[in-house]
């Protein structure tokens, strides 16, 4: 059945879905007046529903039965990437969100290609809209949220929010990531971080160490940003998998 989001309050019986979701439905999906749909708000819920009236590019239904389906992973993954260039951040966010990611993190690192300035605001929600577009293909009744693009110094003051900060570099210490996972088996949050393809800087490598991220090592090849962040994602969606 096909899926839209509307971010709206559970208990309603009757929704207007304006925007771009009503141009889907009557115009790309050419659903008429009786079709039945699934509406979900981003919080795990989602809804069957009946389309009843369809007036002035909007789409009005009635809800005929909420369902709690969670198909998120036991553990909160985060990701905190380097920006990549052009396009390509845009696979990154589709896969991480259809991974089941709980927040993905611009990082503005030292050797960042790409780095985003404060007034970054249409970008995040251009990322967003990915991300909205990607739970809806997958499935997933809750949204992968965009944080707001930060520095690296800046992000490692929060850590105490997390079970099991990971630091993906190759550097000789490194642990085995199949390893590291077996060493942490229920964490409740996850952060992982993935640098530019030109590295972590010295400096960035020991302020990992000091805060106590575990390193880890994703092999002997050399990956590109949105590779990283995908295969990390895969790695800990399927070993946290509920």
């Amino acid at each position: 059945m096909n899926r839209f989001y509307v971010p709206f309050h559970a208990g309603l019986k009757n929704l207007w879905i304006d925007s771009s979701e009503s141009h889907h439905i009557t115009h790309v999906k050419r659903l008429k007046i009786g079709d039945n749909i699934i509406v979900f708000n981003g919080t795990g819920d989602e809804f069957e529903a009946e389309i009843v009236e369809i007036k002035d590019n909007r789409v009005n239904v009635e809800i005929n039965q909420q369902k709690t389906i969670s198909k998120e992973n036991t553990a909160g993954i985060d990701i905190a990437f380097a920006i990549p260039k052009g396009k390509r951040s845009h696979l990154l966010i589709q896969k991480c969100t259809e991974l089941g990611v709980h927040k993905l993190i611009p990082i503005n690192y030292a050797r960042s290609v790409v780095k985003l300035k404060d007034d970054c605001t249409v970008k995040i929600e251009k990322w967003q809209k990915i991300a909205i577009e990607a739970s809806k293909q997958c499935g997933r009744n809750t949204i992968t949220e965009i944080g707001e693009v930060v520095d690296f110094d800046s992000i490692l003051n929060a850590l105490e929010g997390y079970d099991l900060p990971l630091f993906a570099c190759n550097q000789s210490d490194s642990n085995n990531l199949k390893n590291t996972l077996q060493e942490h088996p229920k964490p409740n949050s996850i952060i992982s971080f993935i640098g530019p393809e030109g590295g972590f800087t010295s400096n960035e490598i020991e302020m990992a160490k000091k805060v106590g991220c575990k390193f880890i090592s994703l092999g002997s090849r050399i990956l590109r940003v949105e590779t990283a962040a995908i295969a990390v994602s895969a790695i800990l969606s399927y070993h946290y998998s509920a």
